[in-house]
């Protein structure tokens, strides 16, 4: 039982570590290390779930002030976001897209950047194994000139933070986490 329990752990760091569009693998040597060291992944895997839980609920912040087209929100979130994301190993690529969010003051830019921040936060959400309501992956097939873009949400009604003036409800849910 305590060897399944080490490999879940294991799997689970190993998802949290490359979910944020990061190359790091854990090395031949790591991966051989005796059971004692397990011990200490299973604890960083403790401190990376929650710290996903921090970034999930500064995304959904970031969300929210999209949907407001409130740029000092925006950048306010985003740089809380930004501070959250450099928590979690492997996440610096993540954490710079939040911060370009968060030091311009062009909404279409932001909304740009918040695209591929989603991405990312999507990838890092689904390989997170912490308690929370269902989370819901949106669509809207609209954005980025009609390539289409994600984002996260806590309700099944669409609010589209692309398009939050013209076409708030533009989207479908794809998929529930959790």
């Amino acid at each position: 039982m305590k060897k399944i329990i080490n490999s879940i752990a294991i799997a689970a760091a190993i998802v949290t570590i490359q979910s944020c569009n990061q190359t790091t693998k854990p090395s031949a040597a790591a991966a051989a290390k005796p059971d004692s060291s397990k011990v200490s992944t299973i604890a960083q895997v403790a401190v990376d779930t929650a710290n996903t839980a921090d970034v999930f609920k500064g995304y959904i912040a970031l969300k929210d002030q999209f949907l407001k087209s409130d740029v000092g929100g925006i950048k306010s979130a985003a740089t809380a976001l930004e501070t959250k994301l450099t928590g979690i190993k492997g996440c610096t690529e993540t954490a710079v897209t939040a911060h370009k969010i968060a030091t311009t003051d062009d909404v279409k830019n932001q909304r740009a950047e918040f695209l591929l921040l989603s991405k990312d936060i999507i990838t890092l959400i689904k390989g997170a194994k912490f308690k929370t309501p269902p989370i819901y992956v949106d669509y809207c097939p609209m954005v980025d000139a009609g390539k289409g873009g994600y984002w996260l949400s806590l309700t099944k009604t669409i609010e589209n933070p692309y398009f939050p003036e013209h076409m708030k409800e533009c989207g479908q849910v794809k998929e529930e986490i959790n």
